[in-house]
């Protein structure tokens, strides 16, 4: 009894700890807005609108309906930001910022399952220090929570897989199953594909993981509720139309990648975004050739494989391989800590700096290589105060929904494709006079080639970037001239 107690206390330690540092590593400067990342501004209006309406059900962009993400990353925050009454990037990102903790925990779970204590407490901590899991944990987007859902359904199945009670292995089961299916819900197949991953190389060459001959019904049954717990009442509210738009998304056609890129991909991106514990990859496969197997290291190769030979590539297709990468690096590093002298003073310098490196950045170094001033979100609020209210603004860029997100309206908005100057042109003629125009240099100089001149006056010249931004104010057209 005095044995399982200090057990507990360990662990709870343990995972206070990590709780703890989690906090301090992704939570400092989560606000900023000197950098967004791909798509973040997106969902922070989507957030911003979901909150304004009152529909956690079905997402809105620009007061359209959108299709390529459901909403549950954006419902929790949607939720958070009603009861903040004010909207703000700082809770746009709230809930990947605590997926990411959750994730963490998660990690040390499955760790205590598939190895001892030590490693699944340093492959947590290397998890947290790898800047591709820790700085997308800090972005407004579902990557995390994905993660969190898929590693959450890894920790049940293993349970489940150790639990010798019928009871309690249905419990853990129909657990597993829920995350599963939140997983699917947040971000697609991927939430599914990692847990049978899981299912499959966790409980090789072990004793006491058993894969269920007949519990696996549970979950499935935990599966389909997750899943039905959204798509049902999005069904009732539309017959389906929602539902039919998400399914049919073209982000979820992986077999086009339009990019050329080749299977190796992923194997740069791999090597920075998991850096410094990348460096002790060598050794993890030395290892590996000495013990002959390690199931961490099993399921990271697989993801990695799977991931590889799908031709549609994205970097943050990486995230549910980050976790299991950790955790064989960790084994690895703990074995030869024992005996190599090198590899205990590597680790003894490079995991404190890998934790402390991330909010370095963006509390120290991130305002100097990144000035506010050259920040969509600067030049959105320089625009909107320039301008009269409620102005009808084209926008030739990717500023609208940080224009829509600053002014907290998106009526009046209207996005014009770079790709067709033709519409550009006919719809810049036909605007109404007072009106304005957003539109990026390159963009402009390129549409006065295809059309004829539009009476413009220029409002402002604003780097953004890379990219130089130009405001223009749409004048009387020659015929209208009185």
């Amino acid at each position: 009894m005095a044995g399982n107690f200090r057990e507990l206390r360990t662990r709870f330690f343990d995972l206070l700890l990590l709780t703890v540092l989690s906090a301090m590593v992704i939570f400092p400067a989560l606000g900023q807005n000197r950098e967004w990342a791909s798509r973040e501004i997106r969902h922070a209006e989507i957030i911003r609108e979901m909150a304004e309406n009152g529909d956690y059900l079905i997402p809105r962009l620009m007061g359209e309906v959108y299709h390529d993400k459901p909403p549950v990353m954006h419902a929790i925050a949607a939720v958070l930001t009603r009861m903040a009454s004010k909207p703000s990037m700082t809770i746009a990102r709230m809930p990947s910022a605590v997926a990411g903790i959750l994730g963490v925990l998660a990690v040390y779970g499955i760790g205590l399952l598939l190895l001892d204590r030590r490693s699944a407490l340093i492959g947590a901590i290397a998890l947290l220090g790898m800047p591709g899991y820790s700085v997308v944990a800090r972005h407004a987007r579902p990557d995390t929570i994905l993660c969190a859902s898929i590693l959450c359904s890894c920790l049940c199945i293993g349970l489940g897989m150790r639990e010798r009670r019928y009871t309690w292995q249905t419990f853990y089961l129909t657990f597993g199953g829920l995350c599963a299916g939140l997983g699917v819900i947040t971000k697609g197949p991927y939430g599914i594909l990692v847990p049978a991953l899981f299912a499959v190389f966790a409980p090789f060459r072990r004793e006491d993981l058993k894969r269920p001959r007949f519990n696996w019904a549970s979950f499935v049954l935990g599966f389909l509720t997750a899943l039905a717990i959204w798509a049902v009442p999005a069904y009732f509210r539309d017959g389906g139309h929602y539902l039919h738009g998400v399914i049919t998304q073209p982000d979820l056609d992986v077999s086009k990648s339009g990019s050329g890129k080749s299977v190796f991909w992923y194997v740069w991106d791999g090597i920075i975004l998991t850096f410094p514990y990348s460096l002790f990859l060598p050794l993890a496969i030395r290892d590996l050739r000495r013990r002959g197997y390690s199931a961490p290291l099993a399921i990271a190769g697989a993801i990695f494989i799977v991931i590889s030979c799908i031709p549609k590539k994205r970097q943050h297709y990486l995230v549910p391989f980050y976790p299991f990468f950790a955790m064989g690096i960790a084994a690895s590093l703990v074995r030869y800590r024992e005996t190599s002298r090198l590899v205990r003073r590597a680790t003894q310098i490079l995991i404190p700096l890998s934790i402390i490196a991330i909010p370095l950045y963006f509390v120290a170094i991130q305002p100097f290589v990144k000035p506010y001033k050259n920040s969509q979100m600067f030049f959105a609020k320089e625009i909107l105060s320039v301008i009269e209210p409620k102005s009808q603004i084209y926008c030739v860029s990717s500023i609208e929904e940080a224009l829509a997100w600053v002014g907290q309206r998106h009526e009046g908005i209207q996005k014009l494709s770079r790709d067709d100057p033709s519409l550009v042109s006919r719809t810049l003629c036909n605007a109404r006079a007072g009106s304005y125009l957003v539109i990026g240099e390159k963009n402009y100089t390129s549409l006065l080639k295809h059309t004829e001149a539009i009476p413009v006056e220029l409002v402002i010249s604003h780097k953004v970037g890379h990219e130089k931004m130009l405001l223009f104010r749409l004048g009387k057209k020659t015929s209208e001239t009185p």
